[in-house]
């Protein structure tokens, strides 16, 4: 008796089910009764149930093997480490406090760096600390300095000697970039790799996985330095909570440092008068699976107008970024790129965002250009119509699922810089909202053409709701 051939390109279960039933009349003229009860269709629907469990965990293999159809977050952190891309953990929020004596003082006040302040909110608190140190001169009663989200943790390891060491962190929202290590009192850098690393580097390289678990590893002697057996590891990090930190303004009112002056307190009162903005939860998947690939073509460095682009929007705490103009070189020593950028959840970057930002892209820069960073501006798109709802629909649930459908069309994360809002789309969106029957727009009547640093919001929503018929 020859061997059947069966085509596996139909995987599921009913299909395999049905090609191996059809290959038994060219195997046997014996096997005729086909009743679910039968002992040979009984271990056939077997097979074709390991068949379909086997194929499936096959797909499912293959597609983890590649960026674009990996869908486990693991599998996404293996592949981006290839190409040197790590996921964000959950980013700290930014904004600049305000810290105001009651009265002058004859000698400079230093707020130091690190002093933590609170904002109480509805639902809870978030802490916030200085990133440098303030000073209040003598004579003058405010000082502004840029601060982030977070409360600051510590934990204390002891080294082994050994290559490779690596310790675990306890907590699970570790700020993206707030991690400090000090080895015996010496501070040491974070590095994304190893490979430009000497025997003495005092280097460290973090790790987090898909369960926020973050570990920090040292290097094996010859491509980064080894904590000693016994020396005393010291690591810090800001416990942060993402993006329910972005906040608005002059909700932060507690400081929880005290600060001396000559060994006595002295009474501060603090403030941000800027929103708190950029902070964000961990990277997501569909993110990275844009961005990895973005910044492996720039390799980096900012040359072409799309480095510029991919580079910003890759930077912990900016959402979107746009090169709004590039002259091209008329003198050809020199030129500027100006590029506006917004924050993660929306509002505007917060000075200390853009400081950070210009400084990691002066890093990557061609040495002639100079990078202008504008904020973004936010184009209010009114709505205006008249909403006829059938008869027998509820017409303040009608308004309430048509301005839920805008919010959600206008939504930030649904928008990009220089986005037009045309009006076909408006329409189409009430229209088809349930429980309509037909509108007649008023606003907007056209489309709404944005410029290259603008992005559309939500404005004024106006609907006047009646019954058709």
């Amino acid at each position: 008796m020859g061997r059947a051939s069966v085509s596996y390109t139909n995987k599921d279960y009913e299909s395999l089910r049905r090609e191996l039933l059809g290959r038994v009349p060219q195997l046997t003229d014996r096997w005729t009764d086909f009743n679910a009860s039968d002992l040979g269709v009984v271990l056939l629907e077997l097979f074709c149930g390991v068949g379909d469990m086997l194929a499936y965990y096959l797909d499912a293999q293959a597609a983890e093997a590649f960026l674009p159809t990996a869908r486990q977050r693991q599998s996404v952190l293996n592949l981006c480490k290839l190409i040197n891309y790590r996921l964000d953990t959950p980013v700290a929020a930014t904004t600049s406090l305000r810290f105001s004596l009651s009265a002058a003082l004859d000698a400079d006040l230093t707020i130091p760096s690190g002093t933590a302040c609170r904002a109480w909110l509805d639902d809870g608190q978030a802490d916030f600390e200085t990133v440098e140190d303030a000073i209040i001169p003598r004579g003058a009663v405010t000082v502004q300095v840029g601060a982030r989200q977070g409360i600051r943790k510590n934990e204390v390891f002891s080294g082994t000697g050994e290559p490779w060491q690596k310790v675990i962190l306890s907590g699970k929202a570790v700020a993206q970039g707030s991690l400090r290590v000090r080895v015996d009192g010496e501070d040491w850098k974070e590095v994304h790799h190893f490979q430009d690393s000497d025997a003495d580097s005092p280097h460290f390289l973090p790790e987090t996985d898909h369960l926020d678990v973050t570990a920090i590893s040292f290097g094996d002697g010859k491509h980064g330095s080894i904590p000693a057996n016994g020396a005393t590891s010291q690591v810090s990090w800001l416990e942060t909570l993402g993006a329910d930190g972005n906040l608005g303004p002059n909700l932060v009112t507690e400081l929880l440092d005290p600060v001396y002056l000559n060994g006595q307190r002295v009474q501060l009162s603090v403030t941000n008068p800027v929103p708190a903005t950029g902070g964000a939860d961990r990277e997501t998947l569909d993110h990275a699976r844009r961005q990895a690939p973005a910044e492996l073509r720039a390799l980096w460095k900012a040359v072409t107008k799309a480095d510029y682009k991919a580079l910003a929007e890759g930077y912990p705490g900016v959402a979107k970024a746009e090169v709004l103009d590039a002259n091209d070189c008329a003198n050809i020593r020199y030129y500027n790129v100006h590029l506006a950028i917004a924050p993660s959840g929306g509002g505007q970057p917060s000075p200390l965002l853009k400081q950070e930002l210009a400084r990691y892209l002066e890093e990557r820069k061609v040495i002639t250009v100079e990078v202008i960073l504008f904020e973004p501006v936010y184009r209010a798109v009114q709505i205006d119509a008249e909403v006829f709802a059938w008869p027998g629909e509820d017409l303040d649930l009608v308004r309430s699922r048509i301005e839920s459908a805008l919010t959600d069309f206008f939504a930030f994360d649904q928008v990009s810089f220089g986005q037009s809002v045309h009006f076909s789309d408006i329409v189409a969106l009430l229209d088809g909202t349930r429980g309509v029957s037909h509108v007649r727009m008023y606003a907007p009547q056209v489309d709404v053409v944005l410029g290259r640093g603008e992005i559309p919001v939500l404005g004024e929503v106006h609907l006047d709701m009646r019954r058709a018929g």
